[in-house]
């Protein structure tokens, strides 16, 4: 029974390790954006989520920074 719940207990607060989660943040003081794998900190006011998507690689990630307009450099 102990056993049993032991092994509950990890599946439940273990993470797959395929399960890769991309983001697409923007620095407010450079104006640029990058591609990064965890979720940026919010007491960091200088960094913000340039979109709410999550993206599942980071060729995803990376096609979708070029269509969005504030990650487009200015013509």
């Amino acid at each position: 029974m102990e056993r049993a719940l032991v092994a509950i207990m990890v599946l439940l607060f273990s993470t797959p390790a395929s399960a890769a989660e991309f983001y697409i943040v923007r620095d407010l003081t450079t104006q640029k954006c990058t591609v990064v794998d965890k979720p940026p900190v919010t007491a960091v006011r200088t960094i913000t989520l340039a979109t709410d998507a999550i993206y599942k690689s980071r060729k995803d990630a990376e096609s979708a920074m070029r269509a969005i307009k504030v990650c487009s450099p200015p013509n």
